[in-house]
């Protein structure tokens, strides 16, 4: 009796085939939260819902049309940063572009040997903006990320070089603190590979998103020491990234908050020990997220800004802001002409002040939220006045199916009793809603290499 042989599929057909299974599985079983019902519908059908999801949502902040000065020169902008005075720093690569020639296979830069961008790369904008400062020239070959730190240090990241610099206020030419090896990219605790973003807490601990080859984020020492790495850059596990591409800090809630940018996410850690805590997606938003700010007003809200996708129906190139206590969408913003290929995104610490690079066309824009400015302007009124504020409870709506139940109990019991008894109810059903919208936490799983 012959024995039944069977060879053994080549690589490549093992993973066209799985691609197609999952492709009809994908399609079967939708990941519920994620893609709405009927997502693979038409394409007219899909314009249909993403228009009457957009009217939904509350368009601000407002565009700022005549800012910044228009004579202002820039190339690709690659981060934008406000610094603890407001005024904004811009970060481009003025000539130098990234393209499919910039790197080779192994992520080694092809400009070795080139002198760095001559050109200010840091432009530094007021309110208005004018142009008041400009530096960086003769430092940087493929610019990426900047932020500024409570004590007006600049961070920024430089791609080409794989290196993260540090800059004081009182010394733009040299770095105070390098970290990473030029031009030579690696995984260890001593190199990066493209490093995208940096975010600095109060007390001096920063982290870096090893953004496009490692898919880690680092947690450092204010001297540079490594505390703590997490991230793997495959599979389902939260701690999957697919170019952790920013960062931003909720430091009012202890988080560390990643925009994953091709697993179109933002994923949220304790940025303590790096405990999975969770994440906040959108059809709306597509599969691209680019980068994310936070802002502690109202409860804390984040701002997104998603990308060019190739979804079976593109979503709209925009702003998003989420209310980060219930994890909806809110709010939506854009210039008239529509955004093409935003990269980074910040916001003022009130929230009435949005600004959103963009790679091309060479541009940032501004936005005002006229509401928190006035929320604001209001807040320093009291606080100069020293106007002792006076607890209210304002009441929108029912609260479940017995409808106005929070004020029967305020009205029913009377006094302190009923104040307290509001407390007791407001406090309950923001837990509830925390353990429902957080999910469960994860404790974070060793690097993968």
């Amino acid at each position: 009796m012959k024995s039944l042989t069977f060879s053994v599929l080549p690589k490549f057909e093992i993973f066209v085939l799985l691609c197609i299974i999952h492709s009809i599985y994908g399609r079967m079983f939708g990941e519920e939260g994620y893609y709405p019902a009927g997502y693979y519908d038409s394409q007219q059908v899909q314009y249909e819902k993403i228009k009457t999801a957009l009217t939904k949502l509350e368009h601000t902040p407002q565009w700022v049309s005549d800012w910044p000065d228009p004579s202002i020169r820039m190339g690709q902008v690659s981060g934008v940063a406000i610094d603890n005075s407001g005024q904004v720093l811009v970060f481009h690569r003025s000539h130098n572009v990234w393209d499919a020639t910039t790197f080779n296979n192994r992520d080694v830069y092809q400009g070795i040997g080139e002198n760095a961008i001559p050109e200010p790369t840091i432009l530094v904008l007021n309110d208005t903006g004018e142009l008041v400062d400009m530096w960086g020239q003769n430092l940087f070959y493929i610019p990426h990320g900047i932020t500024v730190d409570n004590e007006g240090n600049v961070w920024v990241t430089d791609v080409a070089m794989h290196q993260v610099f540090k800059f004081t206020p009182d010394d733009k030419v040299k770095p105070n603190m390098t970290l990473g090896e030029k031009f030579i990219p690696g995984n260890d605790d001593k190199h990066f590979c493209k490093p995208s973003a940096v975010a600095v807490l109060a007390n001096g601990d920063f982290f870096v998103a090893d953004g496009y080859c490692n898919h880690r984020i680092l947690k450092f020492s204010p001297d540079g020491t490594i505390i703590l790495q997490w991230g793997i850059s495959h599979g389902n596990s939260p701690f999957a990234f697919n170019v952790p591409h920013a960062l931003t800090l909720a430091e009012d809630r202890g988080l560390v908050c990643v925009a994953d940018r091709e697993r179109g996410r933002v994923a949220c850690f304790r940025h303590d020990n790096g405990t999975y805590e969770g994440s906040f997606s959108s059809w709306l938003m597509g599969g691209r997220l680019f980068s994310v700010a936070y802002a502690p007003v109202h409860g804390g809200r984040l701002y997104i800004v998603n990308g060019p996708n190739s979804l079976p129906t593109p979503v709209p190139v925009r702003g998003f802001v989420i209310d980060f206590s219930t994890g909806r969408l809110i709010q939506t913003f854009a210039p008239d002409e529509g955004l093409r290929n935003p990269h980074d995104v910040v916001v003022s610490a009130d929230g009435s002040k949005v600004y959103v690079a963009e790679l091309n066309p060479f541009r940032v824009y501004k936005f005002v939220d006229e509401a928190l400015k006035n929320e604001s302007r209001l807040e320093k009124n009291v606080t100069s006045s020293h106007v002792k504020p006076t607890a209210t409870v304002e009441v929108v709506g029912s609260v479940g199916a017995g409808g106005g139940a929070w004020e029967w109990w305020s009205g029913a019991l009377g006094g302190a009793g009923g104040a307290a008894a509001a407390a007791l109810l407001a406090l309950a059903a923001l837990a509830l809603l925390r353990a429902r919208n957080t999910g469960k936490g994860y404790e974070a799983e060793p690097l993968v290499h």
